[in-house]
């Protein structure tokens, strides 16, 4: 007869939680629904994206569920690697602060917009599929096509880019009838 550890629900829930956010952040890759990966940005110069970005719209995602005044800030350090700190206030824009932080490599750098993100030891995608000519808005997304971003340098970004960013993502397949606007400052 065998024995079965029994792990206390709560410590259960726990890492269930976790093992599914970590799972369900980023796309497994080679899961396209039949569809090629989605282009990403060309001339892609990681040294500008760097910096802070609001977000201006995103297709749900559960991790960001009643957020507010979302902003993420990345960093390269001096190894090469990208820190990636994302905050957002809960509720409200007065609402309490979350934050998010990880960290992102570029695994091939003959594609420097392809990156991958670390989420506690799972790498998940995350692309950077268009940026303005003075990297004045970005769009980052998944070959998935579950998750887009659509991030500014400014808390607001002009109805006809906005426009023009929405119907390019709607040529590479992605669902932009969802896409959700967030709330600035």
């Amino acid at each position: 007869m065998r024995s079965v550890a029994v792990v206390p629900p709560s410590r259960a829930h726990a890492l269930c939680s976790r093992l599914l956010t970590a799972f369900t952040l980023f796309a497994i890759p080679g899961c396209y629904d039949g569809a090629p990966p989605p282009d990403v940005a060309k001339s892609f110069d990681l040294a500008q994206f760097q910096g802070k970005w609001f977000e201006i719209a995103k297709l749900p995602r559960p991790t960001q569920t009643d957020c507010a005044g979302t902003v993420a800030t990345y960093a390269i350090r001096a190894d090469g690697l990208v820190d990636m700190t994302s905050t957002c206030h809960v509720g409200a824009l007065d609402g309490p602060l979350k934050t998010m932080t990880a960290t992102a490599k570029v695994p091939d750098a003959s594609v420097p917009a392809k990156l991958a993100l670390d989420v506690g030891g799972f790498y998940g995608d995350y692309w950077v599929l268009e940026v303005g000519a003075t990297y004045d808005y970005a769009v980052v997304g998944v070959p998935s096509r579950e998750y887009l971003w659509v991030l500014s340098r400014t808390p607001t970004l002009a109805a006809a880019t906005f426009n023009g960013i929405v119907e390019r993502a709607r040529v590479q397949k992605f669902d932009v009838d969802l896409l959700e606007p967030t709330k600035q400052l």
